[in-house]
């Protein structure tokens, strides 16, 4: 379960609960995928790595309508 970042706020940054798990989910998969040492540095899980980036807004999602 996800307590820090709080997840409304999350929620509140990428814009609504889907796209924010949409996002979280590629970041973390990234984060796992291409840097590593990065999270062995930082002590912290990729899902809650990633779930601060969208937070602080470091990682956006875009919409496309077609």
């Amino acid at each position: 379960m996800l307590f820090e970042p709080p997840i409304d706020e999350v929620v509140k940054a990428a814009g609504n609960a889907y796209i924010a798990t949409i996002i979280i989910g590629a970041r973390a998969k990234e984060l796992q995928n291409k840097i590593p040492a990065l999270l062995q540095a930082s002590s912290s899980l990729a899902i809650t790595y990633a779930a601060e980036e969208v937070k602080n807004g470091e990682v956006i999602g875009v919409s496309v309508k077609k």
